[in-house]
């Protein structure tokens, strides 16, 4: 196209030259040079620009660059540079860097270097960008050190490796918070990925680690399954919470929290085994160690609890050939093993209930006759067991039934005469059984029972005195003699059986002496009919409860008052004083009849005292057809200053 363009220059040049020939009738000596100055540098200028841009060829492989012309050099090189990678780059600046300094198309060999060193540069920008740092580097590194790009080289590899540092930091609090099971935080720590300007780290990166927060999630998830179960208590939940928890892998953010929940767990299920041992629940000891995983480590102290579990329940039976095979069971747990110690201390404690035994067998023996004395005997033999020996709590409960026994064939023939006496129901007759059932002493067999039909005796006495009295008031409250009502209820105590109910009525008939008062105050306070006193009348008759006897004349009283007040605003709006009878209308109260009338003249007087701004007919509205407009800025502000 250049060439065409520059053919096309030159004819025109000649064109002009004959044309200024045929004028003058001959051709200047100076025109003629000008013809040959213009047609040699456009014929240099097309040659030299056919050279830069002549098409690919083969050739350039086998071309023996020592004699190799500048055109040549600058024509492959620009071929090496076109395959985009470092090391075409690199061979295309050491082919043209080979010419000397002062060679014509030096300015344009140098342009191009500069821009092969910059595109190296991009390549590793490139790389950087897609997470390849130390790659990055090493690209960067190859631009040659006498191009002005080469200056920025170790900046930007610094620039690089902030970034990288940048990104590495945030991951690294991401996954502090990730261990911490600080879900909220790991996410805010990783969006914070979003703003490093760096793709890989913002992308990749970025998604990789959200990624990982949700797994994290969900496996801490399970696990808050698994430690709501812990929380229920019981083995089986135990167990259940560990086999929960061993699912989570090493390698997971949350293995840290499921070991800690396993060893909670533990903890827990070796503090259950301490209290079955402790409680000498052997059975349930037994059915605990056989479910427990080998995970949890406790191969050695299985192997010792079980041992304890069977000696437990041979010396459960309660002979004493049992207790001593279980002496001799637990006699085979040396002092090696991690429970010897406490089964030492189970030996000396079966020891112990050997002698516990004997005695218990003794006043079993003796119980069996089942008088009166044979149980004292046998409850003097149970006392024998002291109370720092294993069967104790036995011995005791032992005794206590036979104590029962004793207490309720003394008791029962005292309480069922009581009952005989009482049946009658007069107060002298429940006096006495009262006086009967009291000889049963607080603490023995059936004092609780005794004390029962003794408060029902003393209620029922309490009725037959106090009722007359409550009937006497009621009777006097229904006269309106409501004070009298008031001070004859009171001679019912505290504590009595008709105190309560005394009470109530005594609370309502206080209530109706307060509201007559209260409605008799209120008509003394309106006698000067004055808005104020209107108003204080009004303010006290609201306290009457509609439920009291004045209730409806309260009511009355207050629908009045409201209508008078109501009445003396609508004289001072007839005064043209309509504020003021604004402010008295709203002193009317809601609970009133005269309350709707009064805000209907309220909002009639409100719009007297501000009336509505008239509106402008159309008609009237001033027009600007006529206005002549002198330009664009008149036209716009001229309606405005009309």
């Amino acid at each position: 196209m250049e060439q065409s363009t520059n053919q096309g220059t030159t004819a025109n040049h000649q064109a002009l030259l004959e044309r200024i020939a045929l004028r003058t009738g001959q051709i200047p000596w100076q025109l003629w040079a000008i013809v040959l100055i213009i047609v040699s540098g456009t014929i240099g200028f097309t040659a030299t620009s056919m050279l830069l841009r002549l098409p690919k060829s083969p050739q350039c492989v086998r071309i023996f660059w020592p004699v190799a012309s500048a055109s040549m050099r600058i024509y492959c090189a620009q071929i090496e540079a076109e395959q985009g990678t470092v090391d075409s780059f690199l061979r295309a600046i050491k082919l043209v860097e080979a010419l000397p300094d002062d060679h014509p198309l030096r300015h344009e060999i140098n342009r191009n270097v500069e821009e092969w060193a910059v595109a190296i540069l991009d390549i590793a920008e490139k790389e950087f960008q897609q997470g390849k740092l130390e790659a990055a580097i090493k690209t960067a590194r190859r631009v040659p050190d006498n191009v002005q790009v080469y200056e920025v080289v170790e900046e930007r590899i610094e620039k690089w490796r902030s970034i990288w540092r940048e990104g590495e930091e945030i991951f690294a609090q991401v996954e502090e918070e990730l261990r911490e099971s600080n879900w909220n935080l790991a996410f805010r720590e990783a969006v914070k990925l979003l703003s490093v300007p760096n793709k890989y780290w913002a992308t990749t990166r970025y998604d990789d680690t959200v990624q990982k927060i949700q797994l994290a999630q969900e496996e801490s998830s399970r696990l808050d399954k698994a430690y709501a179960v812990l929380r229920r208590g019981g083995i089986d939940n135990w167990l259940t919470a560990i086999a929960d928890a061993e699912k989570i892998s090493p390698e997971s953010y949350a293995y840290r929290e499921a070991q800690n929940l396993i060893a909670d767990a533990k903890e827990k299920i070796l503090d259950y085994v301490d209290d079955l041992i402790d409680e000498r629940r052997w059975s349930a000891l037994s059915d605990v160690v056989n479910q427990l995983p080998d995970s949890l480590a406790l191969s050695e102290e299985i192997a010792d609890w079980r041992t304890m579990a069977s000696a437990g329940l041979d010396a459960q039976t309660g002979t004493v050939e049992n207790i001593e095979i279980a002496i001799l069971a637990l006699e085979e747990i040396d002092e090696n093993r991690p429970l010897y110690q406490e089964a030492q201390d189970l030996i000396s404690r079966f020891e112990l209930e050997k002698q516990d035994v004997i005695h218990l067998q003794e006043a079993r023996d003796l119980a069996t006759g089942g008088s009166v004395d044979d149980l004292n005997a046998a409850i003097a033999a149970a006392e024998q067991v002291p109370s720092s020996n294993p069967r104790y709590q036995e011995a005791r409960e032992e005794i206590s039934q036979w104590t029962n026994t004793i207490q309720l064939r003394e008791d029962q023939p005292i309480l069922d005469n009581a009952r005989s006496v009482a049946a009658s129901g007069n107060i002298s007759d429940l006096r006495e059984a009262i006086a009967q059932a009291q000889r049963i002493g607080s603490g023995r067999a059936l004092s609780n029972e005794a004390q029962q039909e003794i408060n029902q005796w003393r209620g029922s006495i309490q009725r037959q005195e106090d009722q007359p009295i409550l009937n006497q008031a009621m009777a006097l409250a229904a006269g309106n003699d409501y004070q009298a009502a008031i001070n004859t209820a009171q001679q019912i105590g505290s504590g009595r059986v008709l105190y309560s109910e005394a009470q109530s009525n005594i609370n309502q008939w206080q209530r109706e002496i307060r509201a007559d008062r209260n409605l008799q105050e209120a008509y003394l306070i309106a006698q000067p009919q004055t808005p104020q006193a209107l108003i204080s009348a009004i303010a006290v008759v609201r306290k009457i409860p509609s439920s009291t006897d004045v209730g409806s004349q309260a009511k009355q009283a207050l629908d009045r008052w409201s209508f008078q007040l109501l009445s003396m605003a609508q004289k001072l709006a007839n005064r043209s004083l309509l504020p003021e009878a604004v402010k008295l209308a709203k002193m009317v109260p809601g609970d009133s009849a005269a309350y709707s009338s009064a805000q209907a003249q309220i909002t009639v007087w409100n719009k007297l005292i501000q009336p509505p701004k008239p509106e402008i007919p159309p008609s009237l509205a001033p027009q600007n057809e006529f206005v002549p407009i002198l330009d664009t800025e008149t036209s716009e502000s001229e309606p405005e200053r009309r």
